[in-house]
């Protein structure tokens, strides 16, 4: 489970930065959770890096898990502050199935890995492995088959790189980073549909019965038109076979059919995303999504929360972070799970609202009023 992540020198962020998931035990109560959050949201002004909070995080996933598949001379696709000369460093820090808490710390540029450690800790922390350049300088016993790999590559992590080997002592960490899903990739937000076609998706869901029926009932909910949605496919003279869904309307007890092109923005957006979340709750993963209200009504955003709020949907522990102008979800979400950019002198800097000082901010009041009125920050100057 997801701890805390942070980052130094990337993008617009020129200082640290953490964002963390770990409440007081004062306030555990008052959120009704346990020690660790499962869902951030972030606000903030147009241009003030809430795209950049999320990219750390997804690039910390993709590089731990998948830089070992690029080109051994493909640069590593993370950004400085304004393109300076300095290392981007990145840490998180997470609690594994063994109940240990730990720590991943990667110091990079776009050529090279400078350093990487993963460390652990019960009682005190200890260095489980500790990479500098191309070598592996220090690793515990449990973990001695690492110092077999005979070529570590410049541009990829020790953890990737341990994974493409079969090394079995780092198969858990390998799966908590290849579980981190996102919509944010090195130029921001993309669409689902520029890497799968409504079609592929459609084949997801007509192969997995479960996953179906969980974006089925979300959309029948979401939609007041939508009574029923079918999968039909069909063979194309090349033997390709395409899948495409149907959309049953009921109109004065008559069914009407409509295809995905006649639907709404919304259920569109809805139809080519759930999957993500179905997967990341089934794994206990982390899902990371930009622009999490884009083309969806302020009520059906509650209704996507509780996916993660309920522990009857959320048996994973699996965790969510995105990010929004939307006001009124502030007052859901409360000081614990609102996490505010800002920018000043073009630097990108950011906080969680418990950490504001005083009682403006209390847990009887609403945030958006005192958010709207400029008094926490987060808001554009005009």
């Amino acid at each position: 489970m997801l701890l805390k992540y942070g980052m130094r020198n990337y993008s617009s962020f020129k200082e640290g930065i953490e964002v963390s998931f770990e409440l007081k035990e004062s306030a555990r109560k008052t959120v009704g959770n346990g020690p660790v959050i499962n869902i951030l949201c972030v606000n903030g002004a147009n241009g003030s890096g809430k795209t950049n909070l999320l990219k750390g995080l997804s690039f910390l996933g993709m590089f731990c898990a998948n830089s070992f598949d690029t080109k051994p001379d493909n640069k590593i696709p993370v950004d400085s502050y304004f393109f300076n000369d300095e290392p981007t460093e990145f840490y998180v820090e997470f609690v594994g199935l063994d109940e240990y808490q730990y720590k991943y710390e990667c110091t990079l540029t776009t050529e090279k890995v400078l350093a990487e450690k993963l460390s652990r800790k019960r009682k005190r922390e200890t260095a489980v492995v500790e990479r500098v350049g191309n070598e592996i300088t220090e690793c515990i016993q449990e973990f001695e088959a690492l110092c077999d790999i005979k070529k570590i590559r410049r541009n990829a992590s020790i953890i990737s790189i341990a994974n493409q080997h079969e090394i079995g002592c780092i198969e858990p960490f390998y799966q908590f980073f290849r579980c981190f899903t996102s919509n944010v990739g090195y130029t921001g937000l993309y669409s689902v549909t520029k890497y799968y076609e409504e079609s592929e998706i459609t084949k997801l869901y007509y192969e997995d019965s479960e996953l179906f029926k969980f974006v089925k009932g979300l959309i029948c909910r979401a939609d007041l038109g939508i009574s029923d949605i079918q999968i039909k496919h069909s063979e194309g003279e090349n033997g390709n076979v395409t899948y495409f869904p149907i959309f049953t309307h009921n109109n004065k007890k008559k069914k009407k059919f409509l295809t995905y092109q006649y639907e709404s923005s919304g259920t569109k957006t809805l139809y080519v995303n759930l999957f993500r979340y179905w997967d990341t709750l089934n794994s206990g993963g982390v899902l990371i999504i930009d622009e999490f209200d884009i083309n969806l009504h302020p009520h059906i955003l509650p209704m996507l929360l509780n996916c993660f709020t309920d522990p009857k949907s959320n048996k994973q522990n699996a965790q969510l972070i995105f990010t929004t102008h939307n006001t009124s979800i502030l007052n859901e979400m409360g000081k614990y799970r609102t996490f505010l950019v800002n920018k000043d002198d073009n630097e990108s800097f950011g906080y969680r609202l418990d950490e504001i000082p005083g009682d403006l901010l209390r847990n009887d009041r609403d945030i958006s009023p005192i958010y709207n009125a400029g008094k926490i920050g987060g808001v554009p100057k005009l």
